[in-house]
């Protein structure tokens, strides 16, 4: 079977079995605990201490051209109150190749000093491609496949907001404001908002749990519900996480000096792909200054 006819037949079959289990959108699970500014314009600079963050997550590793995700981020604090952002995703499947890089703003209104709002936005431009040289001589010279980098590059953007009082937490954010344009030229179906609830409780200085509750909206699919906890055990971090594709994500992390944050995690196979798909592994490194 010649590599370009494999690459789709395999991209094929991947999507009409994600669209028979309701096509489950994996997002980098540092979203939830370790980097929430991944999904949240307003959660830039949040800790009031510059930071940047590098995810890597492998989808799908049993199925050749599985997708594969790769993550920069950066925010740093303006003043007190005010944080600019940079995120850079690059996502690779099969031939498609997806680039996105997104520079927010982030507000924060006090009421006191454990009592705030946050409002972010974020500007993103993206490119879909396909990657030529994992084709063959006559893959390359199909007019259609020619034809598929022609597709203009789109501009889109999306706004957060984020409440905290004490230990309670809640975020909602709108992930798409341009859908038409998204719609018309994106190559998948997309996220289009993400909202979530935690709380903190702290058992002595050294020990405690976050739980995590999260509903997410997927265009063209029904929405997604995640439970996660981040269990603190001095400089160990334990997480924990059931999904609504009926699958588990276990992860641990170490906290250096409360500056370097190294995770990794993994994520089972759904319910209705297991044995066939293969897990997500994801890695997270990321530095406080």
């Amino acid at each position: 079977m010649k590599p370009i006819t494999k690459y789709i037949l395999t991209f094929g079959l991947a999507v009409a079995l994600s669209s028979q289990t309701k096509a489950q959108l994996n997002p980098m699970k540092s979203q939830y605990f370790q980097n929430p500014y991944l999904v949240n314009a307003a959660m830039a600079g949040y800790q009031n201490k510059a930071e940047v963050f590098l995810n890597y997550s492998n989808q799908w590793n049993k199925i050749d051209g599985a997708p594969v995700l790769l993550s920069f981020s950066a925010a740093q604090p303006v003043n007190d109150k005010a944080a600019v952002g940079l995120n850079i995703i690059n996502d690779k499947s099969g031939l498609m190749r997806k680039t996105q890089v997104a520079g927010s703003f982030a507000y924060k209104v006090p009421f006191s000093a454990e009592h705030h709002i946050r409002f972010g936005v974020s500007l993103s431009w993206s490119q879909d491609r396909l990657d030529y040289t994992m084709a063959t001589s006559s893959g390359v010279n199909d007019v259609q496949l020619a034809q598929f980098n022609d597709r203009e590059n789109y501009l889109d953007g999306n706004f957060g907001v984020a409440y905290q009082f004490k230990h309670f937490e809640a975020q909602f954010s709108y992930l798409s404001l341009n859908q038409k344009r998204y719609g018309r030229i994106a190559s998948v179906d997309y996220a289009t908002f993400y909202s979530a609830v935690s709380y903190m409780i702290n058992f002595d200085q050294s020990f405690g749990v976050k739980p995590l509750f999260a509903y997410r909206g997927i265009k063209n699919y029904d929405n997604q519900w995640d439970m996660a906890a981040e269990w603190k055990a001095d400089m160990l971090r334990f997480y924990t996480m059931y999904h609504s594709n009926k699958s588990f994500t276990g992860g641990i992390g170490y906290l250096h000096q409360s500056n370097l944050n190294i995770s990794l995690m993994y994520n089972s196979e759904p319910s209705d792909l297991r044995g066939f798909s293969g897990g997500i592994f994801d890695v997270v490194v990321g530095y406080k200054f």
